[in-house]
């Protein structure tokens, strides 16, 4: 399980990106995992391509040297140091770091997220989204937009009602969002990349 640095820097604010598609069975992941000797518990989790995600992160972050983690009542994850944010999808899994606070989300375009963009996307945001070149992978990008800016402040994110995503293109760099809502006012520029047909979202 070898990680890959994507990026070290956006908006002139340092950061790094690892992303990392184990090749490993989950036999062995568990066997890797269990090696390293971290004392933490592996927790009950029934589905197995989720516990393979809790695997190859809690690896991930052992590997990048990152023990003094810990995580608030509110999942969000916290260094000593620094910060950090994680994200998974689809057997991929990705951390980043930075000196300030910072938010990560990885997708993969399907389907599915149609289903629930009602939850996540304004109706100003869909009717250009809907007339999109990309419409599904515009969709994904904006999700994962959102998502980013949610892992920055933890916790009370309204999607729809907070976050509005502005018209991009989807092989653009920068994708701005304006966040208003409990805490504060605050203009986003996302950096974005699109590896394997996964889109990544850092917000910082």
């Amino acid at each position: 399980m070898t990680p890959e640095i994507v990026q070290s820097t956006a908006e002139m604010q340092p950061f790094t990106l690892w992303l990392c598609t184990p090749s490993e069975s989950d036999d062995e992941l568990l066997h890797l995992w269990e090696s390293m000797n971290t004392g933490e518990q592996l927790p009950a989790i029934k589905a197995s391509h989720r516990k393979r995600e809790w695997l190859s992160s809690r690896i991930l972050l052992r590997k990048l040297n990152l023990e003094s983690i810990h995580f608030l009542d509110n999942g969000k994850p916290v260094l000593e140091a620094g910060a950090v944010s994680i994200s998974h999808c689809r057997g991929s899994v990705a951390v980043v770091t930075a000196d300030r606070n910072i938010g990560l989300d990885i997708q993969l375009p399907t389907e599915q997220i149609s289903t629930i963009r009602s939850k996540f996307c304004s109706p100003a945001e869909w009717d250009w989204i809907e007339k999109h070149d990309e419409p599904l992978r515009a969709l994904t990008i904006a999700w994962s937009a959102k998502e980013a800016i949610f892992k920055y402040w933890g916790e009370h994110v309204e999607f729809a009602a907070d976050i509005e995503v502005l018209p991009f293109q989807c092989n653009d760099a920068v994708v701005l969002a304006q966040y208003t809502g409990t805490h504060g006012s605050r203009k986003f520029s996302l950096w974005h990349t699109t590896r394997d047909r996964l889109e990544i979202v850092v917000a910082i």
